[in-house]
């Protein structure tokens, strides 16, 4: 999966792919970072978390969401 930057709503709104934006927040390690993983993840599809999961292994191949993306 190649993944796409931004996303449309039904309401024709762009906003950015979730995934990118947890792979931009997964950087950091504060609590609103922490609480944004954990909101956001339950309306990531499971081919969006796969591209996450593999990107961020790459990037981060310690990081601790990869433990909760393995079980997803």
């Amino acid at each position: 999966m190649i993944a796409t930057i931004e996303c449309i709503s039904a309401d024709e709104i762009p906003y950015l792919a979730p995934e990118i934006y947890l792979l931009y927040k997964a950087k950091g390690s504060r609590p609103k970072d922490e609480a944004d993983f954990m909101h956001t993840l339950p309306a990531v599809d499971q081919e969006r978390r796969q591209w996450l999961k593999k990107t961020l292994a790459t990037a981060q191949p310690h990081h601790p969401w990869l433990n909760v993306l393995v079980e997803s």
